[in-house]
C-alpha cells in the first residue's frame, strides 16, 4: 500500500506538471510574438521611408533580434494617411507596426486617421535635419542676401514644399524673420530640385539626404538649417539659424516606429527593445544614420510617448493656424 500511494503521488505530480506544459496554467501562453508580424510603410517603395524600414528589416533578421517573420508593405497616399487607415484596418494590433515621421503625424490629424485615443507610440530612431536651399549661382548666396530681397518684394519669391511639414517651416522663417515667402506644392523633393535648377521657384526646404549629392556637386547651395549644430560634410559650412541670430528656428523631422491603437504594452515594449537593439548596430548607425545626414535619437516607449504627444499637439496647432 505504502509504495502505491507513492507511485500515485508521483503519477499525480507528472500529470499536473504535463497540464501546465500544455496549457493548464498561466504561463502555457505562447511568447510574443507568435506569428508573423507586418510592417507597414506609408510610402510608395523606393523612397526614403521605405528605404529606411527595409533596412530595418534587414537588421533584425540580420542579428536574430525575432524569431518571426516580418514582412514590409507598402501602403502609399494621402500623405501617410492611406498607410494609416490601413493600420487601423487590422483585427489584432499586437501584430503591426509602421514607419511615421512628422508629416505623416500632420496628415493623420487633417484626415482624421488617427484613432480614438491615438495610436501607441514604440521608439524614435532618429531626427533629419532640415535646410533651406537654393541654386548654386543663385543671386541669394547667403540667408541676408535672401531676406533683403524678399523684404524689398512679398510674396515675390518662391519656396518649394513636398509636404506640410515644409510648409511649417516656410511660415516659422516669415514669422522669425517678418516676411512673406510664397510656398508652392510638389510631390517630392526631386520635383523641388529640378524645379530650383530650372529657374522655376527660388528656394526649397529639404533634408539632407534629398539635397547633399546635389550641393556637393554644385548644382544646389544651402542657405542656413534648422539644426542645433551644423550638418555633416558636405553642408558642414552651412550656418544655422541659430548661428544668424533666429534661435527660435530650431526643428527636425522626428522618424520613428509606431503600433496600432490598443496594442498591448507587453508587445510595445517587445518593439522598443528590439528597435533599441538595432540603432546600436554599425548597419544602422554609420551605414544609415551618418550616411544620410540624420542625428542619432533613439527614445524607447515610455520617452517617445512623452514627446509624441507633446510634439503632436505643437504640429497640430501650427497647421490650424496655417489653415490646413
Amino acid at each position: 500500500m505504502k509504495k502505491r500511494s507513492v507511485l500515485c503521488l508521483v503519477l499525480a505530480a507528472i500529470l499536473a506538471l504535463g497540464l501546465v506544459g500544455c496549457g493548464g496554467g498561466s504561463s502555457s501562453a505562447a511568447a510574443y510574438p507568435d506569428q508573423a508580424i507586418e510592417l507597414v510603410i506609408p510610402a510608395s517603395a523606393g523612397g526614403g521611408s521605405d528605404i529606411m524600414a527595409r533596412l530595418l528589416v534587414q537588421i533584425i533578421q540580420d542579428n536574430d533580434l525575432c524569431s518571426q517573420v516580418i514582412t514590409p508593405v507598402n501602403k502609399q497616399g494621402g500623405g501617410g494617411s492611406a498607410g494609416q487607415a490601413y493600420v487601423n484596418s487590422k483585427s489584432d494590433p499586437n501584430y503591426t507596426i509602421f514607419t511615421i515621421n512628422d508629416a505623416h503625424t500632420i496628415a493623420s490629424n487633417v484626415s482624421e486617421t488617427r484613432p480614438e485615443g491615438g495610436f501607441t507610440p514604440i521608439c524614435m530612431l532618429a531626427k533629419d535635419e532640415v535646410l533651406l536651399v537654393t541654386k548654386a549661382d543663385s543671386p541669394y548666396q547667403t540667408m541676408d542676401d535672401a531676406i533683403a530681397a524678399i523684404q524689398a518684394n512679398p510674396m515675390g519669391l518662391t519656396v518649394g514644399c513636398a509636404d506640410q511639414l515644409d510648409k511649417i517651416c516656410v511660415f516659422d522663417i516669415n514669422n522669425s524673420y517678418g516676411v512673406e515667402f510664397n510656398n508652392v506644392y510638389f510631390d517630392s523633393a526631386g520635383e523641388i530640385a529640378t524645379a530650383i535648377m530650372g529657374d522655376h521657384v527660388e528656394f526649397g526646404i529639404f533634408n539632407p539626404s534629398e539635397c547633399a549629392s546635389l550641393v556637393e556637386g554644385g548644382e544646389l547651395k544651402a542657405l542656413a538649417s534648422f539644426s542645433t549644430e551644423r550638418c555633416a560634410a558636405p553642408l558642414d559650412d552651412v550656418p544655422t539659424f541659430t548661428e544668424l541670430g533666429h534661435d527660435d528656428l530650431v526643428f527636425a523631422m522626428s522618424r520613428g516606429i509606431m503600433g496600432p491603437a490598443g496594442m498591448s504594452e507587453e508587445a510595445q515594449k517587445y518593439w522598443s527593445d528590439i528597435f533599441e537593439k538595432v540603432c546600436a548596430t554599425d548597419a544602422w548607425t554609420k551605414d544609415y544614420v551618418e550616411a544620410n545626414g540624420l542625428t542619432p535619437t533613439f527614445m524607447n516607449y515610455e520617452e517617445y510617448t512623452t514627446y509624441y504627444e507633446e510634439n503632436e499637439k505643437n504640429l497640430v496647432e501650427k497647421i490650424a493656424v496655417l489653415g490646413e
